[in-house]
């Protein structure tokens, strides 16, 4: 019973995450231009070369859709779960079944993430990477307007 019970606060989380970066995949797509501007804005803070800024887009673009596709089937999801929910004895075949495809598509978001990122990492010179790191660690850091030339 424990596994039947981990397996679907597993799967609420992974929809409740999926409804999440739907939301912000929508509200981004309103803001399409803003996002754009946000992503060229890092990139002169880190003084890019043009070749480490097609990089770095390149490489968010391909996320981007990667993120988007863990949306798909949310809703169908919740339907097989509710009704997998009202039998009268949990079948731990069906969670199994109606946790795969959601748990692929994370997978393959994990690797395109890795991926990305090696990529980028491998793109910027070490002084670059470091003044990444210092702006991620601070809370303001990648919002910030008081470094480099923004």
């Amino acid at each position: 019973m424990n596994t039947v019970v981990t397996a679907v606060l597993v799967t609420l989380g992974i929809l409740a995450a999926l409804r999440l970066l739907r939301a912000v995949a929508f509200r981004r797509h309103l803001h399409r231009r803003g996002r754009s501007f946000m992503a060229r804005r890092l990139l002169r803070r880190l003084d890019a070369t043009p070749e480490q800024e097609r990089i770095f887009l390149e490489e968010l673009e391909a996320l981007r859709g990667t993120l988007h596709g863990l949306g798909e089937g949310v809703f169908a999801s919740r339907l097989e779960l509710a009704r997998t929910l009202e039998a009268e004895a949990l079948d731990a075949a069906a969670l199994e079944a109606l946790f795969a495809p959601s748990l692929q598509r994370l997978e393959e978001a994990r690797t395109r993430a890795a991926a990305a990122l090696a990529r980028v990492h491998a793109a910027l010179a070490p002084a670059q990477r470091l003044q990444l790191a210092t702006m991620l660690r601070s809370p303001a850091g990648l919002r910030s307007h008081h470094h480099g030339r923004c």
